[in-house]
């Protein structure tokens, strides 16, 4: 059962570099030297989903925020956090978990999952080769079972980012590999197929269209319960059984002076 996310988002640039922010396929560009990125935000899901805990409903995601910090202009370190998460729940199921939900059983919110990500630039793009580097990136375990929107299990991921300049198109993607751990059952991990297409349209310097096809694949006919195959694609609308429908999200991007630099 795969896992996908469509998503195609209108951007307004702060610069005319083309921010990361609202998509989740990777770029393989690395911050100039010097430079740190800060990005902000909130999100929308209709029709989301939590199987762990057998949870349906509508999800907004407030403090949607990322840090991006340059290495000397060849690694990059980001963080990414979601402040608070309401879900408004219109079907609840028997699952491995029950959640304690608000009185009437309707309500629910947590903080978000935190991510760390590394990515180092492999390759630089040139006439006629692609921009190559590879990323590695940990989910820490924020959010609580208990309130039903998290899984209480760190997840890691890995692989190579590609991109190549096409005119006004910027096109990227991501292959990789997921290590999910079970969060049912201890010990017990899913092996999972990560991918990620993504394009950046320059409308104008500040104004920019950009869309993808992000999510992971299982190759296990039963994945554990919590780490089933997804394809998600963002404007938001979901292409498979455990995407959220549709959904909105929005975000700003600021550059500045990075602390760390000389």
């Amino acid at each position: 059962m795969p896992h996908t996310l469509l998503c195609l988002i209108l951007l307004f640039a702060w610069s005319a570099f083309a921010q990361q922010r609202p998509l989740r396929t990777e770029d393989p560009t690395i911050l100039e030297a010097g430079l740190t990125q800060a990005e902000f935000g909130f999100a929308f899901l209709r029709d989301a989903k939590y199987p762990v805990a057998g949870l349906r409903g509508n999800q907004t995601s407030l403090g949607v925020m990322g840090l991006q910090v340059s290495l000397a202009g060849v690694a990059e370190i980001q963080l990414d956090w979601t402040a608070h998460n309401l879900f408004a729940v219109t079907e609840a199921v028997p699952a491995p978990i029950r959640p304690h939900l608000s009185q009437g059983r309707t309500r629910t919110s947590d903080y978000g999952d935190s991510f760390f990500l590394t990515k180092t630039r492999l390759l630089e793009e040139a006439d006629k080769l692609p921009a190559i580097g590879m990323f590695t990136s940990v989910q820490i375990p924020n959010a609580s079972t208990a309130k039903g929107l998290g899984l209480n299990a760190t997840q890691y991921r890995g692989g190579i980012l590609v991109g190549k300049h096409f005119g006004r198109l910027h096109a990227f993607g991501n292959v990789g590999l997921g290590l999910l751990a079970n969060p049912v059952r201890a010990g017990v991990q899913n092996d999972v197929m990560l991918y990620g297409v993504a394009g950046i349209w320059s409308v104008t310097e500040r104004v920019h269209l950009a869309g993808e096809v992000f999510g992971h694949w299982s190759r296990r006919q039963r994945p554990p319960v919590g780490t089933e195959s997804r394809w998600d694609v963002g404007g938001v609308a979901g292409l498979a059984q455990h995407s959220p429908r549709s959904g909105l999200v929005v975000g700003l991007t600021r550059q500045f002076d990075s602390p760390l630099a000389d």
